[in-house]
C-alpha cells in the first residue's frame, strides 16, 4: 500500500524526553517531517494524549515542541528487538526552536 502522506518523511535520528505533564520518558525519533514525529519508546501513550517533546539535536541545542498523539504501537518486551513501539506525534505548536527545527529538516 503506497504512502498517502503529502509532506516528505526524513529519516532523521534525534534523543528525545516526553511526558503528559513532565519530561520523564526518554527515546527518540526515527523519522520527521514538518508536521509530525514517528517517537520510538518503551512508554506509549494512547491516540488523543497531548504530550510535551523536547528533541535534541548532536549540537546539544533544545527544540520543544507541544504534539498531540494520533496513533500508538507497543511491542510486547520478548519482541522489542525486532519490533519497534512507538508513536506519531502530530506537532500542535512549537514552544522553542521551530527555525532550527526547519533547518534541521534541510539538512
Amino acid at each position: 500500500m503506497p504512502d498517502s502522506r503529502l509532506e516528505v518523511r526524513l529519516k532523521k535520528r534525534l534523543s528525545v524526553k516526553f511526558g503528559h505533564e513532565e519530561l520523564e520518558h526518554i527515546g527518540y525519533t526515527s523519522d520527521v517531517s514538518t508536521q509530525g514525529i514517528f517517537l520510538e519508546a518503551r512508554t506509549v501513550y494512547k491516540p488523543g494524549v497531548v504530550l510535551k517533546i523536547e528533541l535534541k539535536t548532536r549540537e546539544g541545542t533544545i527544540i520543544l515542541l507541544q504534539g498531540e498523539v494520533r496513533w500508538a504501537k507497543k511491542a510486547p518486551a520478548r519482541v522489542s528487538h525486532r519490533l519497534k513501539s512507538g508513536m506519531g506525534i502530530y506537532i500542535q505548536k512549537f514552544l522553542q526552536g521551530e527555525e532550527l527545527f526547519e533547518t534541521f529538516l534541510d539538512q
